[in-house]
């Protein structure tokens, strides 16, 4: 009798623990594992949906940040599951032709949108007070860039979102070359320069961030942005003569804000 080929002997169930099936092959046990994870967390997102907490206050709830949380947690699910499909395409046991051809239909379906879309959602509602673990939701905006960077490298968008979170969790140096190469994807965008001008400033490379601003305003003229950040950057740099000079100038725009103007005011006072 032929022998049976032991090809996928590691697919075989190796053990049982605790109720728990344990697999040989490290690859279908972590594919097990996500399957695992997301039917708990779908069984803790029912649990709260029936609490006798919610139902009490349930005419207290706002329903519309409801929504989006529920909204939010179900897209969780659906990328954990996307997560556990691009683990089987991605892993060495398949040839490199699968794995093109994954990333090919990914662009076709324009997935890096998505992921673009996904990310820009999440910063939106953090800043809005609806997500609030600024760490996880930060790097989950960073890890949705990646996927959509990974599908279309071309993608400026990608880029500088993924700057945006990266300027939230203080890590200017990595905001900075990320704007850079968003830019030079669409070098148009102007927020994108802006951001550059402020990372820099916010890292204390004053000299480099009046250099991007000067470069702003040969692109969008007289701006109280620019100005603003100009005389921020020469207080960093105890030049209080251009300070003074830039925060005139950009109070002679628009009315500079409590704390622009409180800054100014101590220059004038002693200087």
């Amino acid at each position: 009798m032929k022998k049976q080929s032991d090809k996928w002997d590691d697919i075989k169930v190796n053990r049982r623990s605790a109720d728990k099936i344990r697999f040989e092959s490290p690859l279908i046990q972590s594919i097990s594992d996500g399957v695992d994870f997301l039917r708990d967390e779908s069984r803790e997102i029912l649990k709260e949906l029936d609490s006798t907490e919610i139902k009490q206050k349930i005419d207290e709830v706002d329903l519309e940040e409801f929504g989006e949380e529920a909204r939010d947690q179900i897209s969780e699910i659906k990328d954990g599951l996307n997560q556990v499909r691009s683990e089987i395409i991605d892993s060495d046991d398949l040839p490199d032709f699968v794995k093109e051809s994954s990333l090919d239909a990914k662009r076709a379906l324009n997935r890096d949108v998505v992921y673009v879309r996904k990310a820009k959602r999440k910063l939106y509602l953090l800043y809005s007070g609806k997500l609030t673990n600024e760490l996880n939701t930060n790097v989950r905006v960073i890890e949705l860039c990646d996927k959509a960077i990974e599908v279309n490298f071309n993608n400026w968008e990608a880029y500088y979102v993924k700057a945006q979170a990266l300027m939230n969790l203080e890590q200017y140096n990595d905001a900075t070359d990320e704007l850079i190469k968003s830019l030079a994807l669409n070098e148009e965008n102007l927020d994108a320069w802006f951001d550059v001008a402020e990372s820099y400033k916010l890292n204390k490379q004053f000299d480099e961030s009046i250099d991007v601003y000067d470069s702003i305003l040969k692109r969008d003229g007289d701006s109280f942005e620019v100005f603003k950040g100009k005389a921020l950057c020469y207080v960093g740099l105890e030049d209080y003569q251009n300070a003074d000079k830039f925060f005139k100038k950009a109070n002679s725009i628009s009315p500079l804000d409590n704390e622009s103007k409180e800054i100014w005011d101590g220059i004038k006072k002693n200087n």
